[in-house]
Parts: C-alpha cells; sequence; structure tokens
C-alpha cells in the first residue's frame, strides 16, 4: 500500500509540475497567465479532492471487510472453546466416576 501511495504522489506531483511549468512558459498576458493557473489548481484540487474520497471508500470497505472477518473467527474460536469446554467437563466427569467405583471396589475389598 505505501508503494501506491508513493506512486500516486509523484503521478500528482509530476501533473502538478507539468500544468505549472506549462502555464508560466506560455506566450500570454499575466492575467490570462493567473486565470490559467487558478483553473489548473482548481481542476487539480478537485482531483485530489476525488482521490482522497476514493481512499476513504476503499479503507471504510477494508475495515467493514475486516471487521466481518474478524467477528466470525472469534465466533468460530468462542464455539470451539465452549466445545473442548464441553468435552474436558465429560472427560473430568468420567475420571471422577471411575474413581468413585474404585474407592466403592476397595471399601468392599476391605470392609
Amino acid at each position: 500500500m505505501k508503494s501506491e501511495s508513493k506512486l500516486i504522489a509523484g503521478i500528482l506531483i509530476g501533473v502538478a509540475a507539468g500544468v505549472l511549468a506549462g502555464i508560466l512558459l506560455a506566450p500570454q498576458s499575466g492575467e490570462e497567465s493567473q486565470e490559467d493557473f487558478a483553473d489548473a489548481a482548481s481542476d487539480f484540487g478537485g482531483k485530489v479532492k476525488d482521490k482522497f474520497s476514493d481512499f476513504l471508500d476503499e479503507a471504510s470497505d477494508l475495515k467493514e471487510s475486516l471487521g466481518d472477518k474478524v467477528s466470525s473467527k472469534l465466533d468460530d474460536l468462542i464455539s470451539l472453546i465452549s466445545s473442548k469446554s464441553d468435552d474436558a467437563k465429560d472427560w473430568a466427569e468420567s475420571k471422577a466416576d471411575e474413581a468413585k467405583d474404585k474407592a466403592a471396589g476397595y471399601k468392599k475389598k476391605y470392609s
């Protein structure tokens, strides 16, 4: 993502420099140059605004997508923990029953 941002910034700076050089080197009056420069700056500002808006939309979509994925994985994890907890409880009850049976057997044998 960083390299894309650098590329876009480089392109935008290059376009702005090209427009500025064209305006400053054009054979016209200062007033016409100022008007052309103001128009070019306005167009450039609009393009930057549009790109930034697109970037924010993409970031928002990414945030939503990641949120959904994290929520789904968290639900899966909670389900797994619940399942393992039930398995551990069943195992512990089984071992407790075995111990109780052994104790009852020893009690009969030695009573």
